[in-house]
């Protein structure tokens, strides 16, 4: 399957890419650093990797349903200051929407370490334009178009962890001014910290993103690479986007400099 020949490529890619840094793994909503998959994870990258690796997760579960992201985000930032590994360079690698749990700690957590790789698997880097797994027929149409109309009520913000890196180019003001996560991350509503937050993205050593062709969890899927729909629904490439081209976080300097790699 696709998703079977990621993750092999990926384990042989992200043995290579963090070889002798330690190992933060941080994973998407409802899953847990205690199932199988993540385990098997832990145990073949503690193998190749040859230095530490362990799963950080604020909450377990379909628990993570309950704390927002920047609520999330905070806490695994506090628990990756308890480890000593994690006080000079080190690498993250993210799951799912752990992605953009992983771009707040490069991005937003003192601490003494630093983030130098991150290798992101099906992250909703620029947040998605359509409910997950409802991308097609009458009933996901209404859905979306709900989704597109609510998305952005400090109510549903609160409630929906999808509200949070909800985007649609139809509303994108909306999303700059009212998004309560991505939009802060992506620097659309926080200029006093750009600077410090944009230094803190440039200085990775390397982005390796790696997106899925039948992603039905985010779109575009393209989003896991940085990319956009536009208001016909036209997928814009990374390069193509507003956040890219004045580079408002970094991601053109960090990828005019031949750090970013894309699969």
């Amino acid at each position: 399957s696709d998703l079977m020949k990621k993750f092999l490529y990926f384990i042989l890619l992200f043995s290579y890419t963090i070889y002798s840094l330690p190992v933060a793994v941080i994973h998407g909503l409802d899953d847990s650093c205690s199932n199988s998959f993540i385990y098997t994870l832990i145990k073949i990258l503690k193998y190749n990797v040859y230095n530490f690796v362990v799963c950080i997760e604020a909450v377990e579960g379909k628990e993570s349903r309950t704390l927002s992201f920047e609520e999330q985000s905070i806490e695994v930032c506090n628990k990756i200051k308890l480890y000593s590994q994690f006080e000079n360079d080190f690498s993250i690698l993210s799951l799912d929407q752990g992605g953009l749990i992983a771009r707040y700690i490069i991005q937003k957590c003192d601490m003494k370490g630093s983030v130098k790789k991150l290798v992101s698997i099906g992250g909703p880097m620029m947040g998605t334009s359509q409910v997950p797994l409802c991308l097609g027929g009458v009933s996901c149409f209404i859905f979306n178009g709900l989704a597109d109309r609510f998305a952005y009520v400090e109510t549903y913000q609160k409630k929906k962890r999808t509200a949070e890196f909800f985007r649609t180019a139809a509303h994108i003001e909306d999303f700059k001014k009212s998004n309560s996560f991505l939009a802060k991350l992506n620097n659309n509503s926080n200029k006093k910290e750009r600077d410090k937050e944009r230094k803190r993205f440039i200085n990775l050593d390397s982005l390796v993103l790696i997106g899925f062709k039948k992603d039905k969890m985010i779109s575009p899927k393209e989003s896991a690479e940085f990319g956009v729909y536009n208001e016909k629904f036209e997928v814009l490439k990374m390069n193509e986007t507003e956040e890219y081209k004045n580079d408002i976080f970094g991601l053109k300097n960090l990828t005019e400099s031949n750090k970013t790699h894309i699969f």
